[in-house]
């Protein structure tokens, strides 16, 4: 009895897991280091904590601490889980000849992404659209669920408990201009069911058409194609929305037939 008494619980183990989780999740491009005082603000969790979590993070080789700035930054090792998760992905991995057919065609950027609590990373993005180079998009850029077509289009096709959840944790995130983005947010929704897509035009002169990937066996995912442009939304819908839908099942298909 004694020496169970001893032992850590199972609750205890997932609970630090979680936490050393969010530490790591709390670094963003444009944020190289954290010191401890901002990682516990990011994630909320005491200061204590998140000192020990650092210090095991540190042994574990997740990361590493920087002496110069007094804070932390993200260790190689995370960067060799991404190119494995990457390169590891079964649905990118049979959507990627399709997504740059379809984007050298249509002179598009064509993207495909997955969801992490309240923003979508994008697994790949193929930069083939006019004036691409004006905005930076890479694999692993995180974009945000409220505001995108991307994550409109995977709200879609959350039901019941799992989108109540969801829409909360939005609302927490933007709750100064959540007046005016859950309208949005209901009529994409309300454009998936009714036509397999959404649009959207979160950044000057962006606008992105996303539909949702829905596999048997497999995650939901989101493919989108997007363009810096001049016209209007009704135009790139109306050129766009058809050639998006025919790609979506085009890899749902390949998907389907290979697993």
């Amino acid at each position: 009895m004694s020496y169970q008494r001893s032992m850590p619980s199972q609750a205890t183990d997932n609970r630090s897991l979680v936490r050393g989780l969010e530490i790591l999740r709390a670094f963003r491009p444009g944020i190289d280091v954290l010191t401890n005082s901002e990682l516990a603000e990011r994630t909320r969790l005491p200061r204590s904590t998140v000192s020990r979590l650092t210090g095991t993070l540190v042994r574990a080789g997740f990361l590493q601490h920087d002496a110069r700035h007094g804070g932390y930054r993200l260790h190689a090792t995370v960067l060799g889980l991404a190119h494995a998760m990457r390169s590891g992905s079964y649905i990118l991995n049979h959507a990627l000849d399709a997504m740059q057919n379809a984007g050298k065609q249509l002179r598009v950027n064509v993207g495909l992404a997955i969801p992490d609590q309240d923003d979508m990373i994008y697994l790949d993005t193929l930069r083939f659209g006019p004036n691409a180079s004006l905005r930076k998009v890479v694999s692993g850029q995180r974009v945000p669920i409220a505001l995108t077509s991307l994550g409109r289009a995977y709200i879609s096709t959350l039901r019941g408990q799992e989108r109540r959840i969801l829409m909360k944790q939005l609302k927490e995130r933007h709750e100064r201009d959540w007046a005016e983005i859950r309208p949005d947010i209901d009529r994409c929704i309300a454009e998936v069911h009714e036509s397999g897509c959404c649009i959207a035009s979160w950044q000057p002169q962006v606008i992105a058409i996303s539909a949702p990937l829905v596999f048997s066996n497999d995650p939901t995912h989101v493919l989108n194609m997007s363009l810096f442009t001049q016209r209007s939304i009704e135009a790139v819908r109306a050129d766009l929305a058809p050639e998006l839908l025919r790609l979506r099942d085009i890899i749902v298909a390949t998907v389907e037939q290979a697993g």
